[in-house]
C-alpha cells in the first residue's frame, strides 16, 4: 500500500486536472454526437449554433444576417469552427474543456461542503458518467451542457465563502459578475441561480451587520457584470446590429416563444425532471434535503443553495416552457449529493465495515473507485448511452451524406433548409446559409415564415431540403412538405428515413433548371431508403416538440 505522503503527492492540482480531462473527454467520446467516433451531431439545436458560428467566421453577423434565437456567446461555436469546418472537432473539443471544467467543479464542491480532500476523485468520477446518461443531455453539446461549470463556479464561490464564514474578496464578486453576464448573453433564464445567491449573500451580509462590505462586494460585482456585457454590446454597436440584437434575442423570445406547459402544471415538472434524469438528479435531491436538514453544519450554506435552486427553476420554466435539456441545469446540485452520501456513509456504516472510515483506508479507497470508475466509464457509457446508434457510422450511410453527394456534384450547390430547425445539411454540403431565415425556429413568428417560403418561390436556391414525419399520410403532413411536393420548379431527387428523437424523412428537390440533363429521374412511388438499425429506437426518451 502507498503511504500517506505518497497519498498526498497523487492529490495535486495538475493531476487533479489530468483525471478529470482524461474522464471528461473519453465519456464524451462515446456519449457525444459531436465526437470524432460519430459522423455528426444531428441535433438540429447545435446545428444551428454551428451555422451561426461558422457564418461568423464568414463575416455574418448574428440576428441580423442570421435569425437564432440563443445568446451571442455561442458564438464560441465560431471558435470550434475555426479548428474545423468540415468536422464537428472543434465543438467535441469546446464541450470536452467545458466538461472538464464542470467535473473539476462538482469535485471542489463537493470537498468544500464536506471538509474531505478525497472526496474530490470519486465525486467527480460519478458526475463524469451521471450527466452523459441522462435524458436531459440528449445529443451533446447543449447550451445547458456548456453552462454548467459557469453555474459550478459561481456556486462554488459562493458556498466557499459561506462555508468559511468570511465576506467574499473582490476578485470573487468580479467573478460573479462576469459568471451573470455570460449567463444573460447565453441563454437568460440561466440568471436564475446567480439571482438566487446574490439574494442569499445579501441577506447573510445584512443579518452579520456587513453592509459596507455588500456595497463594496455590489460594486465589483456590478464592475464584472458591465465588462461582459459591454463588450458583447460594443460589438454589436461597431457592426450596426444592435437593434436587431434587442428585437431578436429580447423582444422575440419574450413575446413568439409558444407555451408547452400550463401555469397550473408547473408543480409536477420537478418530477418529471427527476424521471427523465434518474442517473442525477436523486443525487441533487439528496444534496437539496441533506444541506437542509443539516442546519448545524450547513446553516450558512442552506439559503444559498435553495434559493439559487428555487430561481433557477422559476426562470427556467417561467416562460412555460419544458424541453428535455432544460433540466440539465439542476445537474450542478448533484455533487451534494455526492458529498451527502459520503457523510451518511461514515455516519451509519456498520461497525464491521468501520475500517473502511479510517483515514488511510479511506483515502485509499476513494482513490482506488475514481481509477475504477476512470476505467469502467467508457465502457458503462457504450452499453448504457441512448446515442451509440450512430457510433461508427459512415457519413455515406445517413441521409446528409446521401444528399451532400448529390449536391456536390452539381455546379449550383445552394441550399435551403425548409420548414424545420436546421438539419445538419449546410454542414453535411459544406454550404453557407443562402437567407437570413436559414431555418424554421420555435417561434411563432410570420417574417420567419414567409421568408422562408419568398426564399422557395423566388427560387433562390439550387437544392431544398425538407421534412416530414413517416407515420404521416400527405393529407397530414406538414404544409412546407405539401408544397415542396406540389411546387413544379422543384424535382425531387431523393428522399430517406432517419431517426432524430422521432422517425423523419427527409426529402431533397433540386429546381428543375438546375438538373442536368441526363440525370436520372427519382421514381416517386418508390420505397424510401431507410437504414433499419435496430438500435434506431434505442433513445431513452422522444421528445413531443421538434427542437
Amino acid at each position: 500500500m502507498l503511504p500517506m505522503h505518497g497519498l498526498r503527492r497523487l492529490d495535486r492540482p495538475l493531476l487533479r486536472l489530468v483525471f478529470v480531462a482524461l474522464l471528461s473527454f473519453t465519456v464524451l467520446a462515446v456519449c457525444s454526437k459531436s465526437s470524432f467516433l460519430y459522423p455528426m451531431n444531428n441535433w438540429v439545436d447545435v446545428n444551428c449554433f454551428f451555422t451561426v458560428g461558422r457564418g461568423i467566421v464568414h463575416g455574418l453577423m448574428p440576428y441580423r444576417d442570421l435569425y437564432e434565437q440563443k445568446g451571442p456567446l455561442l458564438l464560441l461555436y465560431a471558435l470550434a469552427s475555426l479548428v474545423s469546418e468540415n468536422s464537428f472537432l472543434g465543438v467535441y473539443l469546446l464541450e470536452g474543456l467545458c466538461f472538464s471544467c464542470f467535473l473539476h467543479l462538482s469535485g471542489r464542491i463537493a470537498q468544500t461542503v464536506t471538509g474531505s480532500r478525497v472526496i474530490y476523485w470519486p465525486a467527480a468520477a460519478v458526475m463524469a458518467l451521471a450527466v452523459p446518461l441522462s435524458g436531459a443531455f440528449t445529443h451533446g453539446s447543449s447550451a445547458e451542457e456548456c453552462f454548467l461549470p459557469v453555474m459550478a463556479l459561481g456556486l462554488w464561490l459562493v458556498l466557499r465563502a459561506l462555508r468559511a464564514d468570511r465576506p467574499l474578496g473582490d476578485g470573487e464578486g468580479f467573478v460573479l459578475g462576469l459568471c451573470t453576464a455570460a449567463a444573460l448573453w447565453t441563454k437568460y433564464t440561466f440568471c436564475g441561480l446567480f439571482a438566487g445567491l446574490a439574494l442569499a449573500v445579501m441577506i447573510r451580509y445584512l443579518a452579520t451587520g456587513r453592509a459596507g462590505r455588500l456595497l463594496r462586494l455590489i460594486g465589483f460585482f456590478l464592475l464584472g457584470l458591465a465588462a461582459l456585457s459591454g463588450a458583447v454590446v460594443g460589438w454589436f454597436a461597431l457592426r450596426g446590429a444592435l437593434g436587431d440584437l434587442w428585437q431578436v434575442y429580447f423582444i422575440d423570445n419574450l413575446t413568439k416563444y409558444p407555451r408547452s406547459v400550463s401555469p397550473g402544471r408547473l408543480f409536477l415538472l420537478p418530477l418529471k425532471i427527476a424521471w427523465r434524469n434518474l442517473t442525477w438528479c436523486p443525487l441533487a435531491a439528496l444534496g437539496l434535503i441533506w444541506i437542509a436538514v443539516c442546519r448545524k453544519e450547513h446553516a450558512r450554506e442552506a439559503p444559498a443553495v435553495w434559493l439559487s435552486a428555487l430561481c433557477l427553476f422559476a426562470s427556467t420554466y417561467f416562460g412555460g416552457r419544458d424541453y428535455i435539456y432544460y433540466g440539465l441545469v439542476f445537474a450542478v446540485f448533484s455533487p451534494l449529493g455526492l458529498a451527502a452520501a459520503g457523510a451518511l456513509a461514515r455516519q451509519f456504516l456498520p461497525r464491521s465495515c468501520a475500517f473502511l472510515t479510517k483515514p488511510g483506508r479511506l483515502t485509499r479507497t476513494a482513490l482506488a473507485a475514481a481509477l475504477v470508475l476512470l476505467l469502467a466509464n467508457p465502457l458503462l457509457a457504450l452499453g448504457l448511452c441512448g446515442n451509440t446508434y450512430m457510433l461508427g457510422l459512415p457519413m455515406e450511410a445517413t441521409p446528409y451524406g446521401q444528399f451532400a453527394q448529390i449536391i456536390r456534384q452539381q455546379e449550383d450547390r445552394s441550399l435551403l433548409n425548409y420548414g424545420f430547425l436546421d438539419g445538419g445539411f449546410y454542414f453535411a454540403a459544406g454550404q453557407q446559409t443562402p437567407d437570413r431565415y436559414f431555418c424554421l425556429l420555435n417561434l411563432t413568428n410570420p417574417d420567419m415564415e414567409a421568408g422562408q417560403e419568398a426564399c422557395v418561390a423566388e427560387k433562390r436556391t439550387a437544392f431544398v431540403v425538407t421534412r416530414g414525419r413517416s407515420d404521416f399520410s400527405p393529407e397530414e403532413q406538414n404544409r412546407f412538405w405539401r408544397q415542396m411536393a406540389d411546387n413544379p420548379d422543384y424535382r425531387l431527387v431523393r428522399q430517406m428515413e432517419w431517426v432524430v428523437e422521432r422517425r423523419y424523412v427527409y426529402a431533397l428537390y433540386q429546381r428543375v433548371d438546375a438538373v442536368p440533363p441526363e440525370a436520372p429521374a427519382f421514381p416517386l412511388d418508390a420505397p424510401i431508403p431507410s437504414l433499419r438499425y435496430s438500435t434506431l429506437q434505442k433513445r431513452p426518451h422522444f421528445s413531443r416538440d421538434d427542437k
